[in-house]
C-alpha cells in the first residue's frame, strides 16, 4: 500500500504540475523580497573593490569574512551554496530557530558558552510569513487533491484557500503548541544526553550519544509534521471544522497504521534525500563563472526548487489516498 501511495501521488501531482508551477512563482515571489534588498547591498559594497571580479569568478573568503563581521545575523555565506543550504537548514531546525525563532534552545547559558549566533529578525520575519503563507495555499491544494481526477483553477485554488483558512489557522497554531511542548521536553533530555556524552571513554560513544539525540528529535517533529498533514487532510476531506478534533482523529489514523502512514513519509523523504544527492553531484561538476552560467545556475536552482514542491504536493496527494483507503473510502483515479 505505502509503494501505491507514493506511485498514485506522483502521478496525481503530474497532472497538477501548473498547481506547482504557481507555488514556484509564489515561493519566488517571497524569496525576492529578501534576495532583492541583499543584492543591491551586497553591490553597494563591491562597488569599486577587486573583490567584485574575484567573486564573480569564485568566493573572496576574505572580502565575505569582513562583510559578514559588519553585517552580523546575515545568512549569507559560502555554507548555504551546493547542497548546505539543506544541511544549514536541518541545523537551524534541530536547535529550534525554525520557526521564526519560536522554540530556541539556550544550552549556553547553562554551560557558560557564547550563544551561537541567531538569525535575523527580518529572516524570521518574513519565514514566518511564509508559513503564514503556506497554511492559507493549503486549503487550496488539499481541494484540488480531493477531486476524483485532480484538476485545478487560480480561482479553484484561491476560493479553497480562503474558505479552509480559518480551520486551517486554528490547527497551525495547536501545532505550534504540540511543537512547543516536545521542545520543552527535548532541552532537558539534550542537556542529559550531552552529559552522557561528555563522561563516555570512547568518541564512539560520544559521538552516538550526540547524532542519536538530535536523530531521535528529528524523527519526533517528522512523526509530529505528519500527523499535522492528516489532519489538514482530514479539515478538507470530511469537512471537519474543530482543529483540536481533527489533530486527535489524525492522531489515532497514523497510530493505529503507524507503519504505513510512517513508512510513506520515510520513502517520500529518501525521494527528497535522492533529489538533493543529484543536485550536489550536479554543483560539483558545473563551474558558474560569468553571467551565463548565472543564469544556467540560477535556472538549475529554481528546477530544484520546483522538484522540491512538486514532492510536497505528490507527499500529500499520497496521503489523501492514503487516509481514503485506511478509513475505507472508495479508491481513487491516478
Amino acid at each position: 500500500m505505502i509503494r501505491e501511495a507514493v506511485g498514485l501521488g506522483l502521478r496525481r501531482a503530474g497532472r497538477l504540475w501548473g498547481l506547482v508551477l504557481m507555488l514556484l512563482l509564489v515561493n519566488l515571489f517571497t524569496a525576492a523580497l529578501l534576495a532583492v534588498p541583499l543584492a543591491r547591498t551586497l553591490e553597494d559594497d563591491l562597488t569599486n573593490r577587486g573583490a567584485a571580479r574575484r567573486m564573480l569568478y569564485g568566493f573572496d573568503f576574505p572580502w565575505w569574512s569582513a562583510w559578514a563581521d559588519a553585517h552580523p545575523g546575515t545568512t549569507f555565506g559560502p555554507d548555504i551554496f551546493g547542497a548546505g543550504f539543506a544541511f544549514k537548514n536541518l541545523d537551524l531546525l534541530l536547535r529550534g530557530q525554525l520557526p521564526a525563532g519560536l522554540f530556541l534552545l539556550r544550552d549556553a547559558e547553562r554551560t557558560g558558552e557564547r550563544p551561537a549566533a541567531g538569525l535575523d529578525p527580518t529572516i524570521l520575519g518574513l519565514g514566518a510569513l511564509y508559513l503564514l503563507l503556506q497554511v492559507f495555499l493549503a486549503g487550496g491544494v488539499l481541494g484540488a487533491l480531493r477531486a476524483p481526477r485532480p484538476e485545478w483553477t487560480v480561482r479553484g485554488v484561491l476560493h479553497g484557500a480562503g474558505f479552509y483558512f480559518g480551520r486551517l489557522f486554528r490547527l497551525a497554531v495547536l501545532v505550534l503548541l504540540v511543537d512547543a511542548l516536545l521542545f520543552w521536553l527535548y532541552g532537558p533530555f539534550a542537556r542529559w544526553a550531552d552529559d552522557h556524552a561528555r563522561e563516555a571513554v570512547s568518541e564512539r560513544t560520544a559521538a552516538a550519544w550526540l547524532l542519536g539525540r538530535h536523530l531521535l528529535v528529528l524523527l519526533a517533529l517528522l512523526a509530529v509534521n505528519m500527523v499535522s498533514s492528516y489532519a489538514r487532510i482530514l479539515v478538507v476531506l470530511e469537512e471537519r471544522s474543530s482543529a483540536v478534533l481533527a489533530l486527535v482523529s489524525a492522531g489515532a489514523l497514523c497510530l493505529g497504521h503507524f507503519f504505513r502512514t510512517f513508512g510513506h513519509v520515510l520513502l517520500m523523504t529518501a525521494l527528497a534525500v535522492a533529489g538533493l544527492a543529484v543536485w550536489a553531484f550536479l554543483d560539483r561538476h558545473w563551474e558558474t563563472v560569468g553571467y551565463r552560467s548565472q543564469l544556467v545556475t540560477f535556472v538549475l536552482l529554481e528546477g530544484l526548487v520546483f522538484a522540491r514542491l512538486f514532492l510536497r504536493v505528490a507527499v500529500l496527494a499520497g496521503q489523501v489516498t492514503l487516509a481514503r483507503r485506511l478509513s475505507g473510502g472508495p479508491a481513487e483515479v491516478a
